[in-house]
């Protein structure tokens, strides 16, 4: 499987101090669908729809990417870009 590599990572803080950096489509939505630390709100299923559809091949990798940030910051993690 292609792991659909964003042009830049994504540096967010899950709980207080702990940071993860994410590279990739595929990254993003393994993140999403199994460690994702808030309710799923509106921008989180479209981060998930964002991360399936660049993985079909209907999407550019950078999409999922501001999708995944807007998710974060729907759920107030800080993102460091």
């Amino acid at each position: 499987m292609d792991t659909q590599l964003w042009s830049r990572p994504v540096q967010f803080e899950t709980d207080l101090g702990r940071y993860r950096v994410l590279t990739s489509t595929e990254e993003a939505s393994h993140f999403l669908l199994n460690n994702w630390p808030a309710v799923a709100g509106p921008k989180c299923i479209d981060a998930q729809r964002a991360c399936l559809d660049v993985m079909a091949g209907a999407a550019q990798p950078d999409e999922a990417r501001e999708a995944f940030v807007e998710a974060c910051e729907e759920a107030d993690m800080h993102v460091v870009q």
